[in-house]
């Protein structure tokens, strides 16, 4: 009778485990997805940094990405790092969350045209031509408007 007992004590600790070990889970997911119309994205890198470091990266496949971080009991702010579009994005991970990030195109053209532009004003400034800002932020805002349109209509 007391090896009874004992068997059903030992058969409903090991029960319990699966049940104790999805209370403690303390992971955070982000996935992300770009849209099919972007090209160039897929087999590229996506970082996860936090503040010790790098938490997590992956590789873009078929325009989407998964991230995992292990956060502990508290919350976590962390940025997505994404070097092939020139885009970050700041979090606050908390445990099992799962936070879903969309790239859209207008952010990447957006992104794109300003990293040229920034390029462009920089080559200005090394011969000596400066423009005034105010023209400057004009300029930059027609031609992204301008570009924009132009990729939509494609």
């Amino acid at each position: 009778m007391r090896n009874t007992w004992m068997l059903l004590c030992v058969v409903a600790v090991v029960a319990l485990i699966p049940f104790m070990v999805s209370r403690n889970n303390h992971t955070a997911t982000i996935v992300g997805s770009f849209p099919d119309e972007l090209t160039g994205v897929n087999y590229q890198w996506v970082y996860l940094k936090g503040g010790e470091g790098l938490l997590d990266s992956c590789m873009v496949q078929e325009h989407r990405f998964e991230l995992q971080a292990e956060i502990g009991q508290t919350e976590l702010e962390a940025t997505v790092e994404i070097p092939c579009c020139s885009l970050s994005q700041t979090i606050t991970l908390r445990p099992q969350d799962e936070i879903r990030i969309r790239v859209s195109l207008d952010e990447y053209y957006r992104q794109r045209v300003e990293s040229s532009l920034n390029e462009t004003l920089a080559r200005l400034d090394q011969r000596g031509l400066s423009i005034p800002d105010s023209i400057w932020t004009q300029m930059r805002d027609s031609l992204l408007k301008a570009f924009i349109e132009m990729q939509q209509k494609k």
